[in-house]
């Protein structure tokens, strides 16, 4: 029989570095990627005859570079399957996925396995968010990287986070400067959280880049400020701002909105000491580090994997970085952290089911996480609580104890591809 592969989900930095790890170490691999190209959000590659508008920094550029180098020379030992989902792990072990390519849904047994499928943004709710013409600041970003086109119109960028300075620098490069970024933080305020970020040289380099590329365009960036509610017009949104204690209001036909990165681990399985198959998580989807970050994480999944195989595998030169990478995090967050304006009444928190503050706040204040399913209907719609979750977990100050583990397929699948369903035999 031939030998199990390990498993990684994810074509990333962090799921790359792991590939070609542990492939150079005389590993078989099966690399996992949902999308038709690697690369992850950093590394997202325009769709053909699209323009490429945005290179990155040429140290995420040479960082890449060489891990595609690594990974054609280990190419023979790796098998990828892009266009193919991570659906779930069946009750026999076996890992099923779906090939959006061939429409079918198949399954695979492994030895082990590293999941490295990046961070999902957070978005603190406010009045008019769900309205058309409001989107998350990194999907505008993959738009942008994709089609070569910024969106059309006047755009305010607005929320918590580097990822405002990025996105908005990469809409002034494209052509379509924002009329302001809006950063809810006031890190000038917070000198010492602002002296843990000196040390970290390419880092602060990048954002000098990106704060001159806003600079030659005359974009403004306000610290302490947010948006209070949003509003249609015939214009297309009027924007209510606060400034400090100054009010305002702002026409634009889009705002990008980002308040963070967390992990995405919706229905991930967690790892667990002494399982029967080994499952590892890496880069942003274990801890949000950021991209040079990520690629050592991947590097240290697979050593854990080399190590648990009986492989001679030393991380402490990893863990020391890692561990550097985890200070400059911390100290961003300080410097950016800050409390956002309580929602309103008609602030809507549910997308999938309709359902509003109002009719959160109307819950007993001691609901059970059944309760609030059941009575509030939150968390039952086609997300399963993806994105609504997150929300409550901050309006409570509590996480939202899971009333069920996420239902199968973790991602939706037509009838046609389970239908078409087929064990890997090369395995079994």
């Amino acid at each position: 029989m031939t030998e199990l592969p390990v498993l990684v989900v994810g074509g990333g930095p962090a799921g790359v570095a792991a590939a070609v790890t542990l492939a150079e170490a005389g590993l078989r691999v099966l690399l996992i990627e949902q999308r038709d190209r690697l690369g992850g959000a950093i590394h997202r590659q325009p769709a053909p005859d699209a323009p490429p508008v945005w290179k990155g920094t040429a140290r995420h550029r040479r960082n890449w570079a060489e891990l595609a180098s690594r990974l054609e020379s280990a190419a023979g030992l790796i098998e990828l399957r892009t266009s193919t989902v991570f659906l779930g792990i069946d009750g026999a072990g076996r890992f099923l996925f779906d090939d959006r390519m061939a429409g079918r849904v198949f399954a695979r047994r492994v030895r082990a396995a590293i999941v490295a499928v990046g961070a999902v943004e957070k978005i603190h709710p406010f009045e008019g968010w769900e309205l058309p013409g409001v989107m998350s600041a990194g999907g505008a970003q993959v738009l942008l990287k994709e089609t070569g086109r910024p969106p059309e119109g006047p755009i305010v960028v607005a929320g918590s986070g580097p990822l405002l300075l990025a996105v908005a620098a990469q809409l002034a490069r494209a052509g379509n400067p924002p009329l302001a970024v809006l950063e809810r933080g006031r890190p000038w305020q917070k000198p010492k959280a602002l002296a843990g970020l000196m040390t970290a040289g390419p880092q602060l380099a990048e954002a000098a880049a990106y704060a001159a590329a806003l600079a030659l365009k005359r974009v403004p960036y306000r610290s302490d400020s947010e948006v209070l509610g949003v509003s249609e017009t015939g214009q297309g949104l009027a924007i209510r701002v606060r400034s400090g204690s100054a009010k305002s209001l702002l026409q634009a036909r889009h705002l990008l909105i980002h308040d963070g990165l967390e992990p995405n681990r919706a229905g991930i399985p967690q790892p667990a000491p002494g399982a029967e198959i080994p499952v590892l998580l890496a880069g942003d989807g274990r801890e949000i580090l950021g991209a040079d970050a990520a690629i050592l994480d991947g590097q240290r999944a697979a050593s854990a994997i080399l190590a648990g195989l009986g492989r001679t595998a030393s991380t402490a030169s990893l863990e020391a970085d890692l561990s550097k990478a985890r200070n400059f995090q911390l100290a961003l967050a300080e410097a950016l952290h800050s409390k956002a304006t309580p929602p309103t009444a008609q602030t809507m928190l549910c997308r999938c089911e309709g359902r509003r503050y109002a009719d959160f706040a109307a819950l007993p204040a001691d609901a059970s996480a059944r309760e609030i399913r059941l009575m509030g209907r939150f968390g039952l719609g086609a997300c399963q609580g993806r994105f609504c979750g997150p929300m409550l977990d901050e309006l409570r100050g509590e996480a939202l104890p899971s009333a069920s583990p996420p239902r199968w397929p973790l991602r939706p699948v037509s009838l046609a591809a389970l239908a078409n369903f087929s064990i890997d035999q090369t395995e079994t």
